[in-house]
């Protein structure tokens, strides 16, 4: 069967071009704040949209943003308030899948009309609030 969708749930609505945005703006406050980062952008299912590694960020910072992005998404509260693994029925299914949600500062939630469209994932700074302000310029972008 040709062109039958692979999986055919939506992810939100959160395009390419928005999550995009959001990449650029977390990227360009890492560069104002002196840090190398990885930014990752999910739909509201807690999958990848769009993705960034700076030169110089550490290898293992893509899983650690890709983890933020999808705790927030999964639980539509920033990812260090998100419940314990299997908690809720959206983690779970993330989770099962094989993308691990990862429980720090540094992921937020992308709202529209008080909906989770997605979030914003950042990992890789020397602290935890530089991510945070990376992270918080993303999703400001979004808004």
């Amino acid at each position: 069967m040709t062109g039958a969708p692979v999986f055919g749930l939506d992810d939100g609505g959160l395009t390419l071009e928005e999550a995009t945005r959001v990449v650029g703006r977390a990227v360009a406050e890492a560069r104002r704040l002196g840090v190398t980062v990885s930014v990752a952008v999910c739909g509201a299912q807690g999958r990848l949209v769009a993705f960034a590694k700076m030169d110089g960020a550490g290898g293992m910072s893509a899983r650690g943003a890709i983890g933020k992005a999808v705790a927030s998404a999964a639980s539509g509260e920033p990812s260090e308030v998100i419940p314990p693994p299997g908690d809720t029925l959206s983690c779970s299914i993330v989770e099962g899948e094989g993308t691990a949600a990862f429980h720090g500062r540094g992921g937020i939630p992308l709202m529209r009309s008080g909906a989770v469209m997605g979030a914003v994932g950042v990992f890789g700074a020397a602290s935890c609030d530089q991510e945070f302000s990376c992270a918080t310029a993303g999703a400001a972008a979004y808004r």
